[in-house]
């Protein structure tokens, strides 16, 4: 994939993330291969499940990266993210895995919903070291709800 063509999608991503409200997408080559309106980690995961191998070289926009999230861009391979919001760790392994990464705003933590406490998925995810355990810790975790 050129750059160029991750720069549109980039752009891409953002547009829907912000003017269409999107909790999540997902764009490769200029087409969007899933789009979510629903927040949190559930429909990224449930993307990966879904689309698998697609995901390699594309462009995730998602309404708040924490490290979980960054956990799932690297497990897919994917070639850059989009966020509003980015937590201090989900740059980091982003960098490290060479991932690039356009995020408005950053934090030192992702928060709950309620704004009380770190994220539980932050918490989950913290102490997994490859995204390949955080992606069966994830699937376990969501596999396991009614």
């Amino acid at each position: 994939m050129t750059g160029n063509r991750i720069e549109y999608d980039l752009r891409h991503a953002q547009r829907l993330i912000r003017d269409n409200g999107l909790g999540l997408v997902a764009l490769k080559d200029g087409k969007v291969l899933i789009e979510a309106k629903e927040r949190g980690i559930r429909p990224f995961v449930k993307a990966v499940m879904e689309l698998g191998e697609k995901l390699e070289g594309a462009v995730i926009g998602d309404r708040v990266i924490g490290r979980a999230s960054a956990m799932l861009c690297i497990y897919s391979g994917v070639a850059a993210a989009y966020t509003p919001l980015a937590s201090d760790a989900a740059i980091e392994e982003l960098r490290m895995a060479d991932i690039l990464l356009v995020a408005d705003e950053r934090t030192p933590h992702i928060l709950n919903r309620n704004g009380t406490d770190v994220c539980p998925f932050e918490k989950m995810t913290e102490p997994l070291e490859s995204s390949h355990e955080v992606f069966r810790v994830l699937v376990e975790f969501f596999g396991n709800e009614h």
